[in-house]
This record gives C-alpha cells, sequence and structure tokens, in this order.
C-alpha cells in the first residue's frame, strides 16, 4: 500500500533526479555531412575544393557497397561536363575509398575500375553529358582531408610526333598520363603486361656512343614501361617495367622512348635518363708467390656501380694465352718463371667495358732435405751427431731447419739453424744431442728434420724428413768405452 508520506518522498526524489539532469550538461552529437546522402551530392564544379570530413556520415539503406567491407558510410559528389574530360581526384595524402557510378538511385552502374582505395590521386574519364557520382568512404576515425578536382589536359608529348626532346643528361620526366591517348599503330613494348595503355614519347640523340640508365618509374607501384625504339624503322633495343635498365646508344642515332603506366591513375609518373656509371674492373689473383707447379686462380672481382654484375670478356695470361670463360674465375698455370702482365677485361649491360692488368711473379722456390744422417744406437749421456742436408734449387734462399725428437707423447723440438742456401748447391746442417734417461724409458728414440724457408715453397712435401728409430741404451759402466 503506498501511503501520502511514501507518495510524498518519490515526488521529491523526482524532482531532485530532474533538477540533477538539468545541471549535467548533453553529449552533443555532429550532424552528418550535408552530402551524406545520394540525393544531396555537391556537384563538382572546376576548380573545385572541399573539405571531407567522414566521421558522422552515415549509409543509407540502398547505398552501394564500398570498396572497403569494415567502411560503410559514405558523402557523394556528381559531375557532369558538356565535353569529354579526364578529372584528377586528389585527396591530398586522406585515406580514402572511392567509386564512381553512373544512372540513378537505385539503379546505378558502377564505372569499371573505379573502385580504389588509399592516398592515390584517381582518374575519372568523363564523357560529355553523362552525370557521375562519386562515393568518398573513409575509417569513422579518419581525420578530414582536403578534396580537390581539375580536368587535365593530354600531355604535350603524347604523339609521337610531338615527341619531348630531351637536350641534355641527366634528365628526369614528371607527367600525368591519366589525359593521354594512344595512337593508331602505336607499337606495344615487349615488357608490356598491359597493351593499349595510354603513352608519351620522348626523343634523345646522343652526342657519343655509350651507355645509358633507363628508369621507369622505378620502385613506384604504377606499372610503369618505358620502351626504347632506335633509329627511323623503330626497332626495340630495350624494355623496362618499373625499375631501371641500361641503353647501348650510339653517337647521332636518336632513340624514341615509348613511356606508360597503366596503374598511375592520375598520379604522377617519373622517366629518368642518364650516362650509367663505368664499371670498376679488379683482377685478384691467388695464391701470393706462385710457382710453375701452382694453378694460379684468377677471380674477376670487378664492380658494376648499376648493380648489374660484370662478366670475363677477355682474360690474356701474358703468356701467349687468351681465355673468354664462361664463370667468373679460371685456373692457368705458367710454364716458366718470370713476371707475367695479366689483362682482364670485362663487360655488362649496355656494352659497358673496362680493362684492368696485374702483374703476375711467378718465382719457384723449392728446397728439399735430402739427407738425414741420425745414429742407430746410443748410450744414455752420450752426445752423437745429427746431420741434415738440404738441397736448392734456383734462388738464394734463407732456410730454418729444426731438430724434432719424437717420443710415445709426440715430437718435440729440440733446437734449429738458419743457414743461407745457394742455388743449385746443398748445406749441412749440423746438429748434435745429448741421450737421456728420458730416452732411455723410451726405449728408441724417433728424430724428425723440417725445413722453414722464408718463402713460400713451391713443393713443401719434401720439406719434412723422420728418420728410422735410434735405440737407447743404458750409460756405459764407470771407465767402460
Amino acid at each position: 500500500m503506498t501511503t501520502r508520506g511514501t507518495r510524498l518522498r518519490l515526488a521529491v526524489t523526482a524532482a531532485v533526479a530532474l533538477a540533477a539532469a538539468a545541471l549535467v550538461p548533453g553529449t552533443a552529437h555532429a550532424a552528418p555531412p550535408s552530402n551524406d546522402d545520394f540525393d544531396n551530392a555537391i556537384a563538382i564544379t572546376l576548380p573545385f575544393t572541399e573539405q571531407v570530413d567522414p566521421r558522422e556520415a552515415t549509409r543509407a539503406p540502398d547505398d552501394p557497397a564500398t570498396c572497403a567491407q569494415e567502411v560503410s558510410a559514405s558523402v557523394w559528389y556528381s559531375f557532369t561536363s558538356p565535353v569529354d574530360t579526364t578529372l584528377a581526384l586528389d585527396f591530398h595524402g586522406g585515406w580514402a575509398y572511392t567509386r564512381v557510378f553512373t544512372g540513378t538511385r537505385g539503379a546505378l552502374s558502377l564505372v569499371p575500375r573505379s573502385c580504389s582505395g588509399g592516398s592515390q590521386i584517381r582518374e575519372l574519364d568523363a564523357s560529355a553529358g553523362v552525370t557521375y557520382y562519386v562515393s568518398v568512404a573513409a575509417y569513422p576515425w579518419t581525420a578530414p582531408f582536403q578534396f580537390t578536382a581539375e580536368a587535365l589536359t593530354p600531355p604535350a608529348n603524347d604523339h609521337f610526333a610531338n615527341a619531348e626532346v630531351i637536350s641534355e643528361l641527366p634528365f628526369t620526366g614528371t607527367v600525368k598520363l591519366a589525359a593521354a591517348t594512344v595512337e593508331a599503330g602505336e607499337p606495344t613494348a615487349t615488357c608490356d603486361h598491359n597493351p593499349g595503355s595510354p603513352s608519351v614519347w620522348y626523343r634523345y640523340t646522343p652526342a657519343v656512343t655509350g651507355a645509358l640508365v633507363l628508369s621507369a618509374d622505378a620502385w613506384a607501384d604504377h606499372n610503369a614501361v618505358a620502351a626504347v625504339y632506335a633509329g627511323s624503322e623503330r626497332a626495340e633495343v630495350a624494355c623496362v617495367h618499373s625499375h631501371t635498365s641500361v641503353v647501348r646508344a650510339e653517337a647521332g642515332r636518336t632513340l624514341h622512348i615509348q613511356f606508360n603506366a597503366a596503374s598511375a591513375g592520375a598520379d604522377d609518373v617519373v622517366l629518368g635518363l642518364r650516362a650509367a656509371a663505368d664499371l670498376r674492373p679488379a683482377l685478384q689473383v691467388s695464391p701470393e708467390g706462385a710457382s710453375i707447379h701452382d694453378e694460379v686462380r684468377f677471380d674477376n672481382t670487378s664492380q658494376d656501380p648499376e648493380g648489374y654484375g660484370t662478366s670475363i670478356e677477355r682474360l690474356d695470361f701474358g703468356d701467349g694465352t687468351v681465355v673468354t670463360p664462361d664463370r667468373g674465375y679460371v685456373y692457368h698455370r705458367y710454364a716458366a718463371d718470370g713476371d707475367y702482365t695479366a689483362r682482364l677485361t670485362v663487360a655488362s649491360l649496355g656494352g659497358r667495358t673496362a680493362t684492368t692488368t696485374k702483374t703476375i711473379p711467378i718465382r719457384t722456390h723449392d728446397v728439399a732435405i735430402t739427407g738425414f744422417d741420425v745414429p742407430t744406437a746410443a748410450r744414455v749421456d752420450v752426445t752423437k751427431p745429427i746431420d741434415v742436408t738440404l738441397a736448392n734449387g734456383r734462388y738464394t734462399e734463407t732456410v730454418k731447419v729444426t731438430l724434432y725428437r719424437g717420443t710415445s707423447a709426440g715430437f718435440q723440438p729440440v733446437t734449429s739453424l738458419t743457414k743461407t742456401a745457394r742455388p743449385n748447391r746443398t748445406t749441412r746442417f749440423p746438429f748434435t744431442y745429448t741421450f737421456t734417461a728420458a730416452d732411455l724409458t723410451e726405449g728408441t728414440i724417433v728424430f724428425k728434420a723440417v725445413a722453414e724457408p722464408t718463402t713460400r715453397d713451391a713443393l713443401p712435401s719434401d720439406n719434412t724428413v723422420i728418420a728410422p728409430a735410434t735405440r737407447v741404451r743404458r750409460a756405459a759402466p764407470q771407465g767402460a768405452s
């Protein structure tokens, strides 16, 4: 049962709540953009500039889908031209999704290939008298961005006969291809995967023969193609797709460059032409101090600053032998000592070549241990002579011979001698060794001699000799001989 006091309390509580609500400011909601609905599309009159704020845009039930499923709200623009024209729709860095339609509400037809998302400049190819409707959508958190539209005219070098003359290098040509056309009989480049794309033309006549770097909007995502045609016969000599290449150019022979970009829309695309950098030839030879017994390795370590690598066009070893290997290295053995001048010629893209020379000294240094005299037996505390005989070949050598003592634990150095060895002679290295009780424990001792010349030895296998084992006996009794 509700009493009079209860009703009074409820009335007072309600009044307080209403008063409190009146004191709290309400949340303000901005109105949708004026062109939020298709029927209120803003007419584009050229030149056109508009600030787009997508945050309060909505979607009508009959609005066609946008380019991105997660973006449903859009604003609308319309454009009607009395003549055929091409518009550049620029959102100045704003990330927008656009679609272009013709027709009427409820019966709209999508213009082919007009669905686009991103910040690139779009093109709208408008036919005279046709009304086009442009739907612009963006994520609700996207900041306002500027939208401009301008009519494009065909580039001045749209036709082959009006090719832009490149008078000096380096050259950079920036162009919008949206309003360019395709001439009757225009050639299709071999690397063009979108034949029939509108193009522009450039013309260059080199004063000297050389290599040129051609850049077709390199690294951009516009599917740009630059094709080079030489002479009056327009023979294709190069084709570049969204990258760079090196082209051979002959003095006085005119090059015509056809440039298109199927995916550029109304974006700027860039054609570049410049002289190619010279090759940097280099030859690496190993081993150092080679002899007539070595297979000398020649490595092409040349560099191409343009990044296309080099190949060996000709390698002259300097002894009458010339090769053209199909790989970047080759081996060669010289028959006699001497100083040889090797000459390397390398080639790269665009007909570029470069040559370098290198002196190859061939010296056959060869020493060998030809004698190693050790005792067959010895007693403890007795000193015995050990002789090493060294033979030398062609040059005066400084040689160190080291004597090693071998036991069950391996070889340990005992002593060494360094001498000058004359060519075509033998040199004696006299050593002595005193046998010890430790040698007796081993029972036998094995001696090793190692010869180490200061220069690289051509045949080092005969620089080490191990002698037959020496049997070790107890020291002789006191007074015994």
